[in-house]
């Protein structure tokens, strides 16, 4: 088993990410204070605490009509805030859960300037992690959801496969599985790339499927003792989504189609991409860059082609964006423009343009229908991306021959 090692990092760098990161957060308070004489909005976190209450009375989360339908390991940032919170009260249950998350935040920010440091030199890996640390709808998200948490384990499993643990990454990806689902689309393809060293029946027979019938047997064992709140999802339509825009299009000329129909064509459509995402990558030469530009693909897919999506889901792929947009003037200015057009969506647009379920405002189709268009735009300047680092042209079979510059 290859154990994780990783290169020594400035001093100077670190600090100034980890402080930019805070100050980031800062600002964003400090912003909706001054300007708006608003806070942030803390609804979530009243959740995240009625949920704590519910386990410990032995009840199941959602139990008492508490909307918090996670899998269990979600919740141990939120018994220990709570915790904190039997000592200092509600507050302390903020401030615990601010912390975490921030912690959170630090370790997906140095992921992103380890793994660029595969790709690039230091100064655009750097670079790439101050894009992430000063992406104000990521911090604003980091104070009011707890996303931040299954996107640190999920670029912990990227930097664990890329720096050769692989066992690491399966695991980091798989506990992803068990806070927010999500993060398990990364595990078919580490697997790929882990096989470009062997062959994927070798590395299946190595770690990876003994890993996957675990988590199989895990995921099932919770689902029969009724912790499958989260399936609940699986019927919901939120009108900041695209298949909701194209209804009203569809509603616009005249045509009315059933939601159940639309849905099922973008579920296809989501599982269609992520299948093609992982045959383009198997039969091409598995490079570090290329393993990220499907996972963007993949995750993009997952969030925007669903039914359900809250505007947090945009920090699950901020990294890769990040990493990938950092060698393109016009790719990191659209990343700036992007975190604006996010922290719009919410919290300012929320209520005056649209609500969960239904449009406020006239507005609202060609805000949204911009705001995809967008994101699309940012999927397209990244999949552009090329490499600078020759190192990280190589096959994973044949990248240990190379010295990095």
């Amino acid at each position: 088993m290859v154990s994780m090692s990783l290169p020594a990092i400035n001093p100077r760098q670190r600090n100034i990410l980890i402080l930019t990161s805070i100050a980031t957060k800062i600002f964003v308070v400090l912003f909706l204070l001054i300007i708006f004489h608003a806070f942030v909005d803390l609804y979530d976190y009243q959740l995240y605490y009625q949920s704590v209450q519910n386990i410990l009375s032995g009840a199941l989360p959602w139990a008492n009509g508490v909307a918090v339908y996670y899998p269990p390991l979600a919740f141990v940032p939120m018994i220990l805030s709570y915790a904190v919170a039997s000592v200092a009260g509600p507050f302390g249950f903020v401030i615990t859960m601010w912390i975490l998350l921030a912690a959170c935040d630090i370790v997906t920010i140095l992921c992103i300037y380890y793994v660029g440091i595969k790709l690039y030199s230091e100064r655009t890996a750097f670079i790439a992690a101050m894009l992430y640390a000063t992406a104000i709808s990521v911090a604003y998200y980091s104070l009011c959801k707890f996303d931040a948490l299954p996107t640190c384990l999920a670029m912990l499993a990227i930097l664990a496969t890329i720096y050769g643990d692989k066992t690491k990454g399966y695991l980091a990806s798989v506990a992803g599985l068990f806070v927010k689902i999500w993060p398990i689309v990364l595990y078919p393809f580490l697997w790929i790339y882990n096989s470009g060293s062997s062959s994927l029946i070798t590395e299946g027979k190595e770690r990876a499927i003994g890993i996957v019938l675990a988590t199989i047997v895990i995921f099932a064992a919770m689902i029969v003792a009724g912790f499958n709140g989260f399936l609940m999802y699986a019927s919901v339509v939120y009108c900041n989504t695209i298949v909701y825009a194209i209804s009203q299009y569809f509603l616009i000329a005249g045509v009315q189609l059933p939601f159940s129909v639309m849905i099922t064509v973008f579920h296809i459509m989501a599982a269609a991409t992520i299948l093609g995402a992982l045959c383009y990558f198997y039969k091409k030469p598995k490079t570090i860059s290329l393993l990220l530009k499907v996972l963007l693909v993949s995750i993009m897919a997952t969030v925007f082609l669903m039914q359900y999506r809250s505007p947090q889901y945009s920090v699950w792929f901020m990294p890769l964006a990040a990493l990938l947009l950092a060698t393109d003037v016009w790719g990191i200015l659209l990343f700036i423009g992007m975190q604006i057009f996010s922290f719009i969506e919410f919290p300012f647009a929320f209520w005056t343009l649209y609500t969960n379920t239904q449009y406020t405002s006239p507005l609202a189709l060609g805000f949204f229908s911009l705001f995809f268009l967008a994101y699309g735009l940012l999927l397209w300047r990244a999949l552009k991306m090329e490499e600078k680092n020759p190192a990280a042209e190589a096959p994973a079979s044949k990248r240990k021959k190379l010295v990095k510059p």
